[in-house]
């Protein structure tokens, strides 16, 4: 075991099982507008790399500093069963993505580092963008200088464009099924939803 712990054939094969449920996970990931075309590319370049390096190291590899996965009777069956597996979560995901939200703006606001992106599902032709009861908006932040988002609301609304006062974005609300918020803030500066504006405060202010 120690031998086997010591052969760099033996983390080669650990380096081949750590992709593969990566491959999976990052068809899930969100992507910035500009990156969500390349996603599928690399997603199918990197399951032909994977594919690829884990026949090479395989033969490579001695059979008894083989781990489970490389032996014969479960390799091809699983790398037969992984390489339908990943294009068709792929392809559930951009079934997803085209049904679902789409991406309708991009606020940036300069000397702030937060870049938000406004995605919403809207109502399908030929109603109009309110007349269904699903109608909503999700507000999206890019994660520092990766090509990824992280939603930071998710409102069953559409928001006019910002109003920015300092560091704090707001966003009026254009038409809700919770007719309680009239609108929502967010700060540009640490990329933090600030408490939604509600009709009782606007009242009382």
């Amino acid at each position: 075991m120690k031998q086997g712990f010591t052969s760099s054939q033996y983390f080669k094969q650990l380096i081949i099982l750590a992709s593969l449920p990566v491959l999976v996970g990052i068809s899930f990931v969100q992507m910035i507008p500009t990156w969500e075309m390349f996603k599928p590319i690399a997603i199918l370049v990197f399951l032909i790399v994977t594919i690829w390096f884990a026949f090479r190291w395989r033969s490579q590899t001695a059979r008894n500093q083989r781990v489970i996965l490389f032996r014969p009777f479960i390799f091809f069956p699983f790398l037969a069963i992984f390489t339908l597996a990943v294009p068709f979560f792929l392809l559930v995901n951009l079934a997803i993505a085209y049904l679902d939200y789409h991406h309708v703006a991009t606020y940036q606001f300069q000397d702030l580092p937060t870049t938000l992106y406004i995605y919403e599902n809207t109502c399908f032709p030929p109603d109009s963008r309110t007349e269904c009861n699903y109608y909503s908006t999700e507000i999206r932040s890019r994660v520092w200088i990766l090509p990824v988002t992280t939603t930071l609301l998710s409102c069953p609304c559409f928001f006019e464009k910002p109003i920015l006062r300092g560091d704090i974005a707001t966003f009026p609300i254009e038409a809700s099924r919770d007719t309680s918020k009239v609108a929502v803030s967010i700060d540009m500066r640490y990329g933090k939803v600030v408490i939604p504006i509600h009709k009782s405060v606007t009242t009382l202010l």
